[in-house]
């Protein structure tokens, strides 16, 4: 039997990930929208920094004394009391400094 456990773990592992992954793609399925004015027009980087604030946008709310607005003034991205107004919509890609 003791020669089954590694193949055991990782058919373990494999099935572990593959939840894994279809529970986050599953995730991002809804925010396709949010994000489809900028794809193949901003870069990954930039993508990752907004999808950075949007997880804290219930946080922020409205409020930039709460927020910060630090990656307004030190990216150019929006920041996530920006981000409030687009929990159901698109981002514009105006909202996104050029460099």
């Amino acid at each position: 039997m003791g020669s089954h456990e590694p193949h055991d773990q990782l058919q373990h592992n494999e099935i572990k990930a593959s939840f894994e992954t279809t529970t986050h793609v599953v995730g991002h399925v809804f925010k396709v929208t949010l994000y489809k004015r900028l794809l193949g027009m901003v870069s990954r980087y930039a993508l990752n920094q907004i999808a950075a604030q949007f997880e804290l946008v219930h946080y922020a709310g409205k409020n930039p004394s709460h927020c910060g607005c630090v990656m307004r003034t030190t990216h150019g991205l929006p920041c996530a009391c920006e981000l409030t107004k687009y929990v159901v919509g698109t981002i514009p890609l105006e909202t996104i400094h050029m460099f």
